[in-house]
């Protein structure tokens, strides 16, 4: 029998397998299998109707793909990147914490920028890829620091914001011990090798860059970049926030009050973690109940803090495209953590038992509902 931090028994592989099926576990082979077809069905869709728009051309005449070859190449990618949000999610909260991780992908407008349409997943662009590469450097965190290192310089090849993804893994990574020892020298060493790491893919991958596009083709990919940090006209708070929430399907408003409802789910789940303590706490209080929080979800979080005010602070419009590594591999996250914190709440009274079914009842409502926009969305040019 394995003992889980809030005191809950899980059984042993062994028992599990022992154990005769239930109606739920029924019902759970069932909704999986039916996202994965829902995903399937979304990716080819795409794959053969959505028309190239000026982002995935210029993708595609640096790889020199035919479109559809370019887009089928994407499948394994996707493929990575359920896996990864549905190891998240059942790390987080169980098995059905990880379905609703793999709904959440679907339930963005990808289509809410104008000018910088993605039609869906099967979309030839660098941000797919850095999405897949994030989501699994971030699932295999806690075991692992060179892999989620390469992974993350793979990344920032493919999509250039992912530089953003490297200060919040090492921040992250900080807070916590190093695993070959508890010294300060030993946790900057830690430190070092996974900068190192993460610095040897992208190193190569601009070396391949240079070598294909030539100096004046790379030059101007990295000025194009780089124009980004140039001083530029911000847009209005307000603005932005319409701005993001034409990404959830619904008016403004509608948006507002299911975002509220979203978060103080997710922040209860989140409390969670930090009002339940470690058997192995040691060290200044305030470290101790910050490494509460896994080193996983720290990465994430701070990953999608630091898009979040790198976008407030370009005067860009279009919100779905740059930041789409975060957008799919973190936000999703949020519906894990909000279903987290519906399950707690159902352990603790009746008053909170009911806040909790709420929780539970309001999120699948609004994620099945932009699940349901999003199918109908992919068959519309």
């Amino acid at each position: 029998m394995t003992r889980l931090r809030d005191g809950v028994v899980a059984a042993s592989p062994a028992l599990r397998a022992a154990r005769p099926k239930s109606p739920t576990d029924v019902l759970f082979v069932v909704v999986l299998a039916v996202l994965v077809a829902v995903h399937l069905t979304i990716f080819f869709a795409v794959l053969v109707l959505a028309p190239v728009t000026a982002a995935e051309q210029a993708s595609i005449d640096l790889i020199r793909l035919p479109v559809e070859v370019a887009r089928a190449l994407i499948l394994p990618f996707h493929a990575v990147l359920l896996v990864s949000l549905y190891v998240l999610g059942r790390r987080a909260a169980g098995r059905w914490a990880g379905v609703g991780a793999i709904l959440a992908v679907l339930a963005l407008n990808l289509r809410a920028d104008p000018s910088a349409i993605i039609y869906g997943p099967s979309v030839a662009t660098g941000g797919w890829i850095a999405a897949s590469l994030l989501a699994a450097a971030v699932a295999l965190l806690p075991q692992r620091r060179v892999l989620p290192a390469v992974l993350l310089g793979v990344a920032a090849v493919a999509h250039a914001l992912m530089l953003l993804a490297l200060p919040a893994f090492v921040v992250a990574l900080a807070l916590f011990p190093s695993p070959s020892g508890p010294l300060a020298r030993d946790r900057v060493r830690d430190l070092g090798r996974f900068v190192g790491a993460w610095a040897v893919p992208f190193v190569l991958g601009q070396l391949l860059w240079f070598a294909d596009l030539g100096a004046d083709g790379y030059a101007a990919r990295a000025g194009e970049f780089l124009r980004e940090f140039e001083p530029h006209a911000l847009v209005p708070w307000f603005q932005q926030q319409v701005i993001v929430f034409d990404a959830w399907h619904f008016t403004p408003l509608t948006t507002i009050v299911l975002a509220a409802f979203l978060f103080l789910a997710a922040g209860t789940g989140v409390v969670r973690y930090f009002a339940v303590p470690r058997p192995e706490e040691t060290g200044p209080r305030l470290l101790v109940i910050a490494r509460r929080l896994p080193v996983e979800l720290w990465a994430a979080g701070l990953t999608l803090v630091l898009f979040s005010l790198w976008w407030a602070c370009s005067g860009d419009t279009a919100v779905i495209d740059p930041n789409l590594p975060v957008m799919a591999a973190v936000v999703p996250i949020i519906t894990a953590m909000a279903y987290r914190g519906a399950k707690w709440l159902l352990t603790v009274n009746r008053f909170w038992a009911l806040c909790g079914l709420l929780y539970l009842i309001g999120l699948v409502l609004a994620r099945s509902t932009q699940l349901l926009m999003t199918l109908v969305q992919a068959f519309q040019a």
